[in-house]
């Protein structure tokens, strides 16, 4: 659970980053935040998860890939958002699953 919330921050500051003066790749950024906001904004689920890691290792390839000046904010937030996607999407001990039968 705490890996969606976090996931939800992280897309909060890619979209507002997206406005920001002189931080590259404005599009990419709005995109990829908004998505990232809106699956960590609703219930958790294993595919919310790979999509944010899928995100995050793709605003990490972007921010090489793309020759930026300053890709700091891309290689710090993908990695971050990579890391809590898949954390996300991985089965934990915690979570209970109840079958309901019926006699």
């Amino acid at each position: 659970m705490w890996a969606s919330w976090m996931s939800f921050i992280i897309g909060i500051w890619l979209f507002v980053s997206g406005w920001i003066p002189g931080l590259e790749g404005e599009v990419n950024m709005i995109i990829a935040g908004a998505l990232a906001f809106m699956f960590g904004f609703i219930a958790y689920k294993t595919w919310q998860g790979v999509i944010n890691g899928l995100l995050g290792a793709w605003i990490f390839v972007s921010g090489i890939w793309f020759g930026l000046d300053n890709p700091a904010n891309y290689l710090i937030i993908g990695v971050a958002m990579a890391i809590l996607g898949l954390w996300g999407a991985l089965p934990h001990e915690h979570e209970h699953h109840v079958e309901h039968t019926t006699a």
